[in-house]
């Protein structure tokens, strides 16, 4: 097969290649993803489990590390605190002013890749909705009924645009919130603390969130995050200013539509020039499903200066025009 395929329309396509699918992706991009994800959940978990177990054993729960403080959020939540006084509001410490800090920093230098490489309810998101496509396949009733659903919902998908908004206004309400009541408003309702606090009486409302959040799971990839979640939020803004892009390159497309159907976020990869949207999570699903090489690429670069492509390398021969 040679380099490039050329189109009817005397157009030159970037070079097929063959998408990783099942077991064999996990030898890509994708399966360092899952991995760093994994790793993560792991050290999280294992922070719970041994706080739960040492308080069990009677240490007293402030002298043991707790789950709180290995999120990012808090640090953003206490941030009018800290201005004003110095202080932290409760449940919050230092770790979660460092953490935050560097969140944003990741999100500077590389987008919303906290969200797709590191954030654990993200990946927890992930699995519940790699669990209902394996449904979909593996069991014939259970997928037509689930594809009946979406059917009946499709209407709603005008609602997508705006409820993506919802997100920013739980950000203001949860930093403002707790500038001005000294507390953490957003603690009661965030599905994150209710999973850190999961088979206790304190995870309340919050528990009944998180329900809700995996069962949307099941039909819309990344529920929590396109609408809700405020620290996504935060990183989305900061991501507006990165110098990384992910750029398609037109001339190497065949506009077949399997980015933007593998895009978890619903963005519509296929007709964009440059994916910047702040709802990207930089998990690169995009390039994995794309089957020309060269299509989609991941750059860097200030407008003073040239760009750098970072992934996937462009055959020398593929005649792709830069963008």
């Amino acid at each position: 097969m040679s380099q490039a395929a050329t189109a009817t329309t005397g157009t030159v396509l970037g070079p097929i290649r063959r998408p990783r699918r099942g077991l064999a992706a996990l030898r890509g991009i994708q399966g360092f993803r899952r991995a760093t994800q994994a790793v993560v959940a792991l050290v999280v978990l294992g922070v719970v489990v041994g706080r739960s177990s040492a308080i069990a054993a009677g240490a007293p729960g402030g002298t043991v590390t707790s789950g709180e403080a290995l999120c990012p959020f808090g640090g953003l939540e206490t941030i009018g605190t800290f201005l004003a006084t110095g202080g932290y509001v409760p449940h919050v410490h230092l770790s979660n002013v460092v953490l935050a800090v560097a969140t944003l920093l990741v999100a500077f230098v590389a987008r919303g890749s906290f969200c797709g490489w590191i954030c654990p309810l993200g990946f927890i998101q992930d699995l519940v909705a790699g669990l209902a496509s394996f449904v979909r396949r593996r069991v014939p009733p259970a997928g037509r009924s689930m594809r009946a659903l979406q059917r009946r919902a499709a209407p709603l998908r005008v609602l997508d645009r705006p409820l993506r908004l919802l997100k920013y206004v739980v950000l203001a309400w949860a930093v403002l919130g707790a500038a001005a009541y000294g507390t953490m408003v957003f603690r009661g309702v965030d599905p994150w603390n209710a999973l850190l606090d999961l088979g206790r009486e304190t995870a309340g409302l919050g528990l009944l969130v998180l329900g809700v959040v995996l069962a949307a799971s099941l039909f819309v990839d990344r529920a929590w995050c396109r609408y809700a979640c405020p620290l996504g939020a935060a990183t989305g803004l900061v991501s507006r200013f990165s110098p990384v892009r992910l750029e398609r390159v037109e001339a190497a497309c065949s506009s077949c539509g399997a980015c933007t159907k593998a895009c978890p976020m619903g963005l519509p990869v296929a007709t964009a020039t440059m994916i910047v949207s702040q709802d990207c999570t930089g998990c690169l699903e995009c390039v994995e499903a794309c089957p020309r090489s060269g299509a989609l690429e991941l750059r860097a670069g200030l407008p003073v200066a040239p760009a750098i492509t970072f992934l996937p390398r462009r055959a020398a021969d593929a005649g792709v025009a830069e963008s």
